[in-house]
């Protein structure tokens, strides 16, 4: 499930310039993407993932937050479980942590810091010690 934390933000930010794909296209898209990756040659299987992927496309054109997106993932995982063999399955996961190495390693700097007297909950960063405030 750590890889799905590590995908949402992923998943949620999209280039401006980047064509916006149609719930149609991105369905198609990623069940070729998994028949390949797969090797999935089985018809019924790859039409009910092209269904599973159509429905959570469509959610996402829905979704305004990161707690929805990270929903729609952990949901879509749950169904793909259901669909793929559990060696696909364990296929699938691999690949998807191995896709996010970026997310596993170290965050750099110190995380963002709430200044007791915010009242809108927005956060700032404070100056390291070493650093000159700007």
């Amino acid at each position: 499930m750590f890889f799905l934390v590590c995908l949402v933000p992923l998943a949620s930010a999209q280039h401006p310039d980047a064509p916006q794909r149609t719930p149609e296209e991105t369905a198609e898209k990623q069940t070729s993407k998994l028949m390949r990756e797969l090797n999935i040659t089985d018809s019924v299987q790859l039409d009910t993932l092209y269904r599973m992927h159509l429905k959570y496309a469509r959610m996402r054109v829905k979704s305004n937050t990161r707690r929805e997106d990270l929903e729609r993932l952990i949901s879509m995982t749950e169904e793909l479980k259901g669909i793929l063999t559990e060696e696909q399955f364990n296929r699938f996961m691999n690949k998807q942590t191995d896709r996010s190495p970026r997310m596993q390693q170290p965050a750099v700097g110190p995380m963002p810091q709430r200044h007791p007297d915010t009242r809108s909950g927005a956060t700032t960063r404070q100056p390291q010690s070493d650093q000159a405030p700007h």
